[in-house]
């Protein structure tokens, strides 16, 4: 049964270029990634897509408005859901044998044989999710774009009144969340706190997990041993960190 995603739970990898988390769908990542994707190779999930490739046997999301029409699809009831994304047709229908069986690999495996980005088809992420929502390891080229998206996922979750604006976050900000997922932020929506002057919600940095089951079954025992927590405050046109 698919459940309300009420915390957003990120596990950074720096080093090998990845992120684990929980608590993001597919269709958020595409609203709050700053990136404009071309075209995605579904490498893992079957639909009704509005492409199919011959050369790979895998079907494809083409364009700007092909991604949008995934987005609205339900890609939870696909379970696996894997995809790289890729700059045009001719590149990627140029990828030699040796190429395609490494993006297969890294697909089915979850990690690469070499490198998880391909010069050929100048490939941004590789998106390995299950349960849209619930499991996703992506692969960043440029790590800090997922600093902007961790950013655009906490003020579009918070942002529930159109008349009531709602500020960017001062890099300073953005930049020591993005310093906590290496060891796992937990940003918690299930309490968000609001008047009339402010909108505050509480973080936790509890660890490295892998497993969303073992995270998010022991979510309270989790906060209650996190290393620290700290409360993220809207007010006055600006975000804060508070230690209340």
């Amino acid at each position: 049964m698919r459940r309300l995603r009420d915390v957003f739970y990120i596990n950074a990898n720096l080093e090998e270029q990845y992120f684990i988390y929980y608590g993001m769908e597919f269709h958020e990542f595409i609203q709050y990634c700053p990136v404009n994707l071309e075209n995605l190779l579904i490498t893992d999930g079957q639909y009704i897509a509005n492409g199919f490739n011959d050369h790979w046997f895998f079907e494809t999301a083409v364009g700007k408005e092909g991604i949008l029409e995934l987005a609205r699809e339900d890609i939870y009831g696909l379970g696996n859901f894997h995809w790289i994304d890729y700059n045009n047709e001719e590149d990627l229908n140029q990828c030699t044998p040796e190429e395609k069986a490494e993006v297969l690999y890294l697909s089915h495996f979850g990690k690469p044989l070499n490198s998880p980005f391909f010069d050929r088809i100048k490939n941004q992420f590789v998106y390995l999710a299950h349960d849209d929502g619930w499991y996703c390891k992506l692969y960043c080229r440029d790590i800090l774009v997922f600093k902007e998206i961790l950013a655009n996922k906490i003020i579009g979750t918070v942002s529930t009144n159109k008349r009531r604006k709602i500020y960017p976050m001062a890099e300073e900000i953005k930049n020591q969340l993005f310093e906590l997922t290496k060891e796992g932020l937990l940003i918690d929506f299930s309490n968000i706190y609001r008047d009339s002057r402010s909108i505050g919600l509480r973080f936790y940095v509890i660890g490295h997990y892998e497993d969303m089951d073992e995270m998010y079954n022991n979510l309270e025992r989790n906060k209650r041993k996190a290393k620290f927590s700290r409360f993220l405050e809207h007010k006055n046109k600006q975000w804060k960190i508070c230690n209340g």
